[in-house]
Order: C-alpha cells, then structure tokens, then sequence
C-alpha cells in the first residue's frame, strides 16, 4: 500500500474514532451516586437525609450550610460544592468526572473558563 492511500485511509478513520470516543463518555460519565461516594472517602464528608434536609457533617462538626453548582454536559460532569461549618470556616470542593473517573480540580482558568 503507498503512503498517500495509508494516509488517507487514517483520515478516513478518524470521524469514526471520535464517534466511538463520545459514545465512550457518554456511557462513562460518573454518577451522583459514584461522585457522593468519592466525596465520602476523598474529604470525609457523610450526608444524611433527616426531615426534609439533607444533614452533612466532616470530622463529627456540622456542615451548616452548603451550597453545589453542577454542570452536566454529558460526556463529562463538574461539581462545585461550597460548604460552611458552624465553626464560620468556608471550604470548597471542585470535582470534574470524565470516562468514569472523579478528579480534583483546582481553582484557575480551566476551571472557570471551561468546567464552571
């Protein structure tokens, strides 16, 4: 086979392989179930459902208030959680899922251009 063929049989490919990529992520993309369950063993944070409201607590202090931002475009998933003890310390937690695995982001362009 000459180069010119080989080359263009690989372009020809290569719609293809994106179409295999995104249906990958789609069928990957982390759930809220999976993202609660990082949340627990990556900060310690356990949430429990009692009359009404969601009751959150991190080292045996009470989460008083919380506040998420989630963007969900389907082939990947961010979540921004801000929380706020009854101590006044304010944490936030940023979290991007992608192909079935949650990693930890920092604040900076990426996140705030892209993710947020």
């Amino acid at each position: 086979m000459n180069r010119g063929a080989y080359v263009k049989r690989a372009l020809n490919s290569i719609p293809i392989l994106l179409i295999i990529l995104l249906i990958l992520m789609l069928i990957t993309k982390p759930s809220d179930e999976k993202f609660e369950n990082w949340l627990v063993q990556e900060y310690g944070i356990n949430c429990d459902y009692v009359e009404y409201e969601d009751v959150c607590f991190k080292d045996r202090e009470k989460i008083r208030f919380k506040s998420s931002h989630i963007r969900d475009i389907g082939i990947f998933v961010s979540y921004e959680l801000n929380y706020e003890f009854e101590s006044g310390k304010k944490v936030t937690f940023r979290t991007l899922g992608i192909l079935g695995v949650l990693f930890q982001m920092n604040d900076g362009y990426l996140w705030e251009e892209f993710l947020n």
